[in-house]
């Protein structure tokens, strides 16, 4: 006989006096319960919530930060005199609009005359709108250049419409004007940088944030903007528009709006599911409230969870907002989970075994030493895959594991107290054979009686569904004989298997390809709902200026002697290589101060005409800075390279300067990755101490790190799960073939999910440490019902476990896909991706568990059970079996349908006359027989 843990033991034991103590006080146990969802329910009066897309969905340690740091200590933001969108820190606050021309009306060519005029209008609206709380205008808020509100895009629209009809415009410069960030789609004449034609134009309305103030009104005008956008409309033109705040109040408000719906249809469908899943023909057996109560259960713990993190300040996100759907509505009925209600059913499974002759005291106590050692160790995996996800470095992510892995725990522990104490209430109510909708009693028939449809609606049920003395239904089910007979034989044939491993290995290579195609980070414009204002700005924006989007700083960080001309040539070959890369333009789109000082210098500083006070001493530190200083940086063309030199205190040293450099056609995450990490390669390769920057690095870092992240989540996770499994299962090929199995469905589900267009991300990220968690559930049952067969041949044993574990597995995997069919439909990435990994991981999942495990067992499998028949002969008959229900990775319900193997060699040549007799002779226990709706393994 396998001998069980001694932790299984003690455990076993310790739930057993816990069933007959909740017995005889059920009443403490629901009040408790209660009591302690509403004290942290309390939690939700401070409610607080980020949703801040850099502190979600960027990582802690992006090399970003150190990057930032030094630059805004060095080159601060005077967003109130000196203000230059180029030289940005941070994306600011701003208000922004992409006006195309109608094709129907302007041929599609913002440069149109008709179009020119109402986009000019357009502006001078813009300017004037004011806020109603603040009475600020845009003047008033406003980011300035000296006296200026600086508006990005505005200096070429005046310069056009000055020009009108015949525009004239040259492309990426106009003059000292950076075209190429203010046009989009563009067309040139034939051999010229003359613009024949644009399709869009953007004009970006920068605001002051530096201090509190002017940010809270910046804030103001931005929804004032917003609010005037709404409502406008122009006879020749189409516009987009966003704010600074735009997606991430799309963000929030998408949640909101979408996740009550999708609540309500989940929840409507778990509710009925459960109630029909717990109702039986059988008026006393059955349990339809209960499993509503179930239901109920997970969503305190769901509550509880929420409140509790409120209580310890941790905010509420938008990622979060999935945390409920996987407590409740993940596996809420599959035979191979322990997250949300599935716990319920495995107590009433547990429950359904007890003998119904015994007291309620000593049902429970059976019931929960059969069920607590399994619930308690799946709680415990899941909430240690969760565990392991919460070291990772995105916040998002981890709050997200913080709430799910509690939220678990509390499941577990409401479903064992709130719902155990309704299950008591509920066994009182069976032991005095009441039904369970009217609580009055119901007659039992005699055994001569011909029950039709009324009787066995109110009476006992059907004839034929016979209950033993020990209180078990042990009929096979139509599904289940179909594995044994029909399914299981076939996939044990040997063309079969040659067919089955060549379509395993194709998946393999397709998984693997698709691992390779990869991509890594989500785009913004995903983030938003799909008919969004800032989706459909945020698309164009991609779509038509993504050629001269991007300027990098290139930033020296150490102190250097300027005016030596070795110091020159060091730092022009640096700029030379940056510029001379696949992802930039040359010198010309460049911005470098000491190129134009030099040649400043050649033409003035140097006249040997000037007095010798006044001429520059290019081996003269002094001669240098005084002409930098006190004529290069007063020249009006030249006053902007004021913001890229950081001198000393007493302005006699140059300790840090930048450059910038111009990117082209950064249109994709692939290439804003290889852009990034190219300019961060050529700044530590570089002869000088430098470092590169720019705004968006904040996001592009999260293509570098969630893949780190990820793989080592899953490492840890997977070693986890192996030393679970090594200790839990009764042999150590056991956890092999769980490993592989969780390589396999994991690597499957990377690979699929990106050539379904699926990018790994923070929201697929969070599914693939699910995987690992649902791998097991799939791969652990079967590989253990195949090792401890009784059946002497590999063939045998692997339809031995389809018979036994098929059912529950496929009709776990099918009731979960229905459970996230429909935030398929949601308009959000977030929601879409979540249905998208999920079901990747449930159809893969279900078949390693129903085909290619049980073809490969069989071929590669051990040869022998776990223990030699020749002890199981000399054993009490079905103890081996009962030892084998006693795996704790195994649910309860799994184990119900091993309880027909048990009983069926000593139950085959019984009759039913004993038991009906039996029945009949003891009407005031309450036994009623039990035909499932569903036909489940579970009540």
């Amino acid at each position: 006989m396998m001998e069980r843990s001694f932790f299984e033991k003690w455990m076993s034991k310790g739930f057993q006096k816990f069933g007959r103590v909740i017995a005889r006080q059920p009443h403490a146990f629901l009040f408790v319960s209660l009591l302690v969802v509403g004290g942290l329910g309390g939690g939700l009066y401070f409610v607080d919530d980020e949703n801040s897309i850099e502190k979600l969905y960027t990582s802690d340690n992006g090399a970003w930060k150190v990057e930032r740091a030094y630059v805004q200590e060095h080159f601060p933001i005077n967003d109130s005199e000196h203000f230059l969108p180029s030289r940005l820190i941070t994306s600011g606050r701003y208000a922004a609009i992409i006006v195309r021309g109608r094709v129907d009306l302007a041929d599609g060519n913002v440069l149109h005359e008709s179009v020119v005029n109402v986009v000019v209008n357009l502006h001078k609206n813009i300017a004037q709108i004011e806020t109603e709380d603040r009475g600020s205008n845009f003047t008033s808020v406003c980011a300035k250049w000296e006296s200026g509100c600086v508006v990005t895009g505005l200096d070429l629209l005046d310069f056009i419409a000055a020009q009108v009809p015949n525009v004239a415009v040259g492309y990426p410069l106009q003059g000292r004007i950076f075209s190429g960030a203010v046009l989009g789609g563009v067309s040139l004449e034939d051999g010229t940088d003359t613009v024949e034609r644009a399709t869009a134009l953007k004009l970006i309305y920068h605001l002051r944030s530096s201090r509190k103030e002017d940010d809270a009104s910046s804030e103001a005008w931005e929804r004032a903007f917003l609010s005037y956008m709404a409502t406008f409309s122009a006879e020749f033109i189409d516009v987009s528009w966003s704010t600074s705040r735009s997606l991430e109040t799309e963000i929030s408000d998408l949640a909101i709006s979408s996740v009550p719906t999708l609540a309500a249809y989940t929840g409507s469908f778990l509710m009925a599911f459960a109630a029909l899943s717990c109702l039986m023909i059988d008026p006393v057996r059955s349990k339809p409230f209960l499993g509503m109560v179930g239901v109920l259960g997970a969503g305190m713990a769901v509550l509880a969870t929420i409140g509790l993190m409120f209580y310890c300040g941790i905010k509420f996100n938008t990622l979060v907002a999935a945390m409920p759907f996987l407590i409740i509505g993940m596996h809420p009925f599959s035979a191979h989970s322990g997250v949300g209600v599935d716990n319920m059913f495995i107590l009433l499974a547990a429950w359904r075994k007890t003998n119904p002759w015994d007291s309620v005291q000593e049902r429970s106590a059976n019931t929960y030493a059969e069920a607590g050692v399994s619930i308690t160790i799946t709680t415990l995996t899941n909430a240690l895959a969760f565990a392991v996800g919460a070291i990772t470095s995105f916040p998002g992510v981890r709050v997200f594991c913080m709430y799910s892995g509690i939220a678990i725990v509390f499941a577990y522990l409401f479903q064992v107290n709130f719902f155990g104490a309704c299950m008591i209430y509920d066994g009182y109510r069976e032991k005095q054979n009441r039904h369970f909708l009217t609580c009055m009693a119901v007659p039992v028939p005699s055994k001569d009686d011909q029950p039709g449809c009324r009787q066995q609606s109110c009476c006992r049920g059907e004839a034929q569904a016979v209950i033993q003395q020990g209180g078990k239904d042990h009929n096979d089910h139509l599904i289940m004989l179909f594995f044994k007979r029909c399914y299981g034989p076939f996939m044990t044939n040997v063309w079969v298997k040659v067919v089955v491993m060549v379509v395993f290995l194709g998946y393999l290579g397709v998984a693997i390809w698709g691992c390779v195609q990869l991509r890594e980070g989500v785009q913004l414009s995903k983030l938003a709902g799909d008919a969004s204002d800032v989706a459909r700005f945020l698309e164009q924006d991609d779509r038509y200026f993504s050629e001269y989007d991007i300027r990098v700083a290139v930033v020296v960080t150490e102190e250097l002697d300027y005016w030596d001309p070795d110091v020159q040539d060091r730092v022009e070959n640096m700029l030379a290589g940056f510029e001379d890369t696949a992802f930039t333009y040359g010198k010309n789109e460049s911005e470098s101060w000491l190129r134009d000082f030099l040649a400043y210098t050649d033409l003035i500083c140097s006249n040997p005409l000037l007095p010798p006070s006044q001429q520059l001493n290019s081996a003269d530190k002094t001669s240098f800075i005084r002409c930098l200083r006190n004529r290069f940086l007063e020249r009006s063309e030249f006053t902007r390279y004021a913001q890229d030199i950081a001198f000393n205190e007493l302005g006699t040293e140059i300790i840090a300067s930048r450059f910038f450099v111009q990117t082209k056609q950064i249109d994709g995450t692939i290439r804003e990755k290889n852009m990034m990490l190219k300019m961060r390669d050529l700044a530590s390769e570089a002869s000088v101490e430098a470092i590169v920057y720019h705004p968006a690095f904040v996001y592009y870092d999260q293509y570098t790190a969630i893949l780190p992240n990820t793989l080592q989540n899953l490492g840890i996770a997977t070693a986890a799960m192996l030393v679970v499994s090594v200790f839990l299962m009764p042999h150590p090929i056991n956890a092999v073939w769980v490993t592989l199995a969780i390589a396999s469905i994991c690597t499957g589900v990377l690979g699929f999910m990106t050539l379904w267009a699926v990018n790994l991300d923070s929201v697929s990220m969070i599914n693939i440490i699910m995987c690992i968690g649902f791998s097991v559930d799939f791969s652990a049952h079967i590989v253990y019902s195949f090792v401890t067969a009784e059946e002497s041949g590999r063939d045998a044993r692997a339809v031995h476990a389809l018979y036994s574990l098929g059912v529950p597995i496929l009709q776990g995997s099918l009731s979960t896909i229905l459970g996230i069919a429909a935030l398929s439909t949601a308009p959000s990435y977030g929601f879409r991706t979540f249905f998208k990994t999920m079901f990747l991981v449930i159809v893969f999942g279900l078949a390693h568990g129903i085909i290619f495990l049980p073809v490969m067992l069989s071929c590669l499998g051990p040869q022998g059970a776990v223990k030699s028949r020749e002890n199981k002969r000399n054993t009490e008959k079905g103890v081996e079996l009962e030892a084998r229900n006693q795996n704790p990775l195994m649910t309860v319900s799994m184990r119900v349908w091993l309880d027909h193997l048990k009983e069926e060699n000593r139950q085959k040549n019984k009759g039913t006359t004993e038991s009906q007799s039996n029945l009949t002779a003891n009407p005031e226990m309450g036994v009623s027989t039990e035909v499932a709706l569903w036909h489940a393994p579970f009540p």
